[in-house]
């Protein structure tokens, strides 16, 4: 147990020390309890069946070009401590549009009868497109021609998951990358770095139908931090109704039915608390597990 504890120490260092530069935004989740694959590969470890997850987030409704979110994975177990995966996450915001393509590898070890620490890591990259030709500015020499690259990247992570509780913690993407290069003599003005994800959450039995889970997810960086605070109710371990709270940014609710042993779908919904709440028709996400 004790060799056990030392091992994390170094692991989480090396994913603490990416935190000393500056992020670029990587897409949010008000799902993100449903939805840990995407930004943490130790979680690929907790799948005891073959599981295909997609999940779709439209922010921003009503205005135009705002930022959509497509994210696919799928969850292989191998045996009880080993479990691989891929995910696929694609993004569009304005004329830019991201595709990030991971494979990942998880290891779980048993501390007690309850209690399971897994490690993950991952590796892959993001092909990079930016259409400045949308902007008509052909005579300005920034904006001469698109952006078409490709970022390798690796990520780590790990997941401690007890009876009633689970921690979670991660860097999806460990290096920094150009999103713009100057290779054509075009100057660098974007650049993607790392983020550190935190979250948690813990199931109180109210009664023998109802569980409560409050649950958070802290995304860091050195120019933010983004919170969010999300409370739930499962009720006969069916449907699962909750608020969440994206602390000075967005508030909404959310529901997530298990429609059969296969089959969960999920929905939330969420509107901005800033001023951008004036003209956008609110924020929708939706996403379906399959399990096999």
């Amino acid at each position: 147990m004790k060799k056990t504890y030392i091992s994390v120490i170094p692991f989480l260092f090396l994913i603490m020390g990416v935190f000393s530069v500056s992020a670029q935004q990587e897409p949010l989740y008000t799902l993100y309890r449903y939805n840990t694959n995407f930004f943490n590969p130790a979680a690929f470890g907790l799948n005891d069946r073959i599981e295909f997850r997609s999940n779709f987030r439209n922010q921003f409704s009503g205005i135009e070009q705002a930022p959509e979110t497509l994210g696919l994975y799928l969850g292989l177990p191998l045996n009880e401590r080993i479990g691989i995966g891929a995910t696929l996450i694609s993004d569009k915001v304005f004329i830019e549009s991201t595709t990030s393509v991971f494979a990942s590898f998880a290891y779980g070890v048993q501390l007690d009868r309850w209690t399971w620490l897994h490690f993950g890591v991952q590796a892959g990259g993001t092909s990079v497109n930016i259409d400045f030709n949308s902007l008509d500015q052909a005579m300005d020499p920034v904006f001469a021609q698109n952006v078409d690259d490709f970022n390798p990247n690796v990520g780590a992570g790990i997941y401690l998951k007890g009876m009633d509780y689970y921690v979670s913690l991660s860097s999806p993407k460990l290096l920094a990358s150009d999103r713009i290069d100057d290779d054509s003599g075009v100057l660098t003005v974007a650049r993607s770095r790392p983020q550190f994800y935190l979250s948690g959450g813990y199931h109180f039995a109210l009664s023998d139908n109802i569980v409560f889970t409050p649950s958070t997810l802290l995304r860091f960086s050195n120019e933010e931090t983004i919170a969010d605070i999300t409370a739930a109710f499962k009720i006969l371990d069916t449907l699962e109704v909750g608020a969440n709270y994206r602390i000075d940014r967005a508030f909404g609710g959310l529901l997530y039915l298990t429609v059969q042993e296969w089959l969960e779908v999920g929905y939330a919904y969420e509107t901005n608390s800033g001023a951008i709440n004036t003209s956008e028709e609110g924020t929708h996400e939706i996403g379906f597990t399959l399990k096999f």
